[in-house]
């Protein structure tokens, strides 16, 4: 049987480390590449010594053309980045930098392998404030400067795929969600904070009436469309990699079943959040298996796991989000 090789950037981080888990339980050789500021390979110590994985200390900033690691590969399945609109308000260049600098460096060093593709974890940041459900020949308009470096890196893909003459999927991910979903750096995604606070015997805190909706994906799903897409997806086309459905805040919190308070509205931010991911479905035969009940279920079932996570309270909250009303007043 040929052996199949793969290397995934932010391997030690929350989608990352699902990634991994899907190439290596369908026999690929696995090259996992972090430098654990925002993840930790904690997240793959279920993985330990085996033969087939192999972990890498590499900051994509600091990665040459020639790194070995990119040698002989099959596919590249780029998830390292940083994505927190609030923050990105804060200190842009951090973000433009990571995002786009650090993608073109993974391009570059990607040219040494006669791939089969390239795929790139893009964002639904880069619709800003989209239409409802959302179609990938919206327009782009993003309202960050994380949103932003995430359009610009999609640019950056499909160029390279064209110029260098391999192929490429940017998958534009709505609201993924599930265990090891945290941050160690900023609040990052609503549902790896309300874990932390539930996890702490804390309120869970919900910005605004909780009225608005987010298209919330399970990370195993997110993982098998990496995957499928690395197979499947249509050369140089971008996806949206969600659920299909939009649901509002306050109900999710409510499967939580802990006690809520609420934080000041946050302007400028979309309603609601809803994939159309027909598209994807049609061209990789891809399908959202977990439900939104059975994915809050399997996380509450190792809520331990943000044990050491960094805890946002309210008032942490209050003051992060202080930037945010001080530019959309």
């Amino acid at each position: 049987m040929e052996e199949i090789r793969s290397l995934v950037t932010g391997g030690a981080g929350f989608l990352g480390s699902h990634l991994v888990d899907h190439l290596i339980k369908n026999g690929h050789q696995v090259i996992a590449l972090d430098n654990e500021v925002n993840g930790s390979w904690s997240k793959l110590s279920h993985w330990q010594d085996h033969p087939r994985l192999k972990l890498v200390n590499q900051d994509i900033l600091e990665l040459t053309d020639n790194d070995p690691n990119f040698k002989n590969l099959d596919y590249v399945f780029h998830l390292a980045g940083i994505e927190c609109p609030v923050t990105s308000l804060k200190k842009p260049e951090i973000f433009m930098d990571t995002n786009i600098k650090g993608t073109v460096n993974v391009l570059q060093a990607s040219k040494q392998s006669k791939l089969k593709k390239f795929v790139f974890a893009s964002s639904s940041s880069v619709y800003g404030i989209p239409s409802t459900p959302t179609l990938e020949t919206d327009v782009l308009d993003p309202t960050t400067p994380a949103g932003l470096s995430k359009m610009q890196a999609e640019e950056a893909v499909c160029h390279w795929g064209n110029i260098y003459d391999f192929p490429t999927n940017s998958l534009r991910i709505f609201n993924a969600y599930g265990p090891r979903c945290s941050s160690k750096l900023y609040p990052g995604n609503v549902f790896g904070i309300w874990m932390k606070q539930l996890q702490a015997g804390n309120e869970i805190t919900i910005v605004g009436n909780g009225e608005h909706a987010r298209d919330f994906v399970y990370c195993t799903d997110v993982s098998n469309a990496f995957y499928v897409a690395a197979l499947e997806g249509k050369s140089g086309e971008a996806y949206n990699i969600g659920a299909g459905i939009a649901v509002e805040i306050k109900t999710i919190a409510s499967m939580l079943k802990g006690k809520i308070t609420y934080l000041k509205e946050v302007k400028d931010e979309p309603i609601k959040t809803w994939a159309d991911i027909s598209k994807f479905q049609f061209d990789c035969s891809w399908q959202p298996r977990i439900p939104m009940e059975s994915g809050i279920e399997f996380s509450l079932d190792v809520i331990n796991q943000w044990a050491d996570m960094p805890l946002w309270s309210k008032e942490d909250l209050d003051n992060f989000f202080q930037t945010w009303f001080e530019i959309y007043s």
